[in-house]
C-alpha cells in the first residue's frame, strides 16, 4: 500500500496513512534475518528481502503484505543484477517489528 504523505486526521493533526492496496507480482521472498535487541526490550525485528520485476518500485514508507504479514519498506528499491545475465529486476528490504 503506498504511503500517503501529508495525511491529517479529522482535527487536522498529522497522521500516517496509506492508500488502497495494489497487487504486484514478485519473484521471491527471502526470509532474511531476525534480531532481538537485548537491553530490556522484548521484541523481534524481521528483515526479509523481496525480489520483483523491474517495473515494480516501492517507496521508502510503503506497506507490503507478503505471506499474510505486513512489512514496511526499508530504504529504497534497488537494482537486482545477475553477475552474467545483467539486470533481472528490483529488490527491496522489508522490516517488521514484533513486540
Amino acid at each position: 500500500m503506498p504511503f500517503v504523505a501529508g495525511a491529517v486526521d479529522a482535527h487536522g493533526n498529522p497522521i500516517e496513512s496509506w492508500g488502497d492496496p495494489v497487487t504486484k507480482g514478485i519473484y521471491a521472498l527471502d526470509p532474511g534475518s531476525t534480531s532481538e535487541p537485548r537491553e530490556g526490550q522484548d521484541r523481534v525485528i524481521v528483515e526479509p528481502a523481496v525480489y520483483m520485476p523491474a517495473d515494480v518500485i516501492f517507496g521508502s514508507r510503503d506497506l507490503v503484505i507478503a505471506r499474510g504479514k505486513a512489512y514496511t519498506v526499508e530504504g529504497v528499491t534497488r537494482d537486482w543484477r545477475h553477475p552474467r545475465l545483467g539486470r533481472i529486476g528490483n529488490v527491496a528490504t522489508l522490516r517488521r517489528v514484533e513486540g
